[in-house]
């Protein structure tokens, strides 16, 4: 379910996401036009069993929280066993056009 998004000043998306007893995530990347591409996962609820998320080279990783390049990393998540998991997931892309401006003590570069 979509909960927020917006264009600016940062383009960024928020879900809240069930997956359900029995589901999975295959291995897939999520490429973007143009940019890097990061999300923030935090487990609200995790299955008794099951629904472990699996990626390579996250940025940081705890047993709750998952920052990672969704679109520079495969990632998936196992089959959800024993009730459900939820997520609530924040996706930004910083790139050409939206990175925030830095300055040298001289002036912009």
């Amino acid at each position: 379910m979509l909960l927020f998004t917006a264009r600016w000043p940062l383009p960024f998306d928020s879900y809240l996401i069930r997956y359900p007893e029995g589901s999975n995530i295959p291995p897939h990347t999520d490429p973007v036009q143009q940019g890097r591409h990061y999300r923030l996962n935090v487990i609200l609820k995790a299955p008794k069993s099951g629904g472990e998320f699996v990626c390579k080279n996250p940025i940081y990783a705890s047993r709750r929280i998952k920052l990672f390049r969704p679109d520079a990393c495969e990632h998936s998540v196992t089959l959800v066993e024993g009730g459900s998991r939820y997520v609530l997931s924040i996706g930004w892309v910083l790139g050409k056009g939206n990175e925030p401006r830095r300055q040298a003590l001289n002036g912009p570069s």
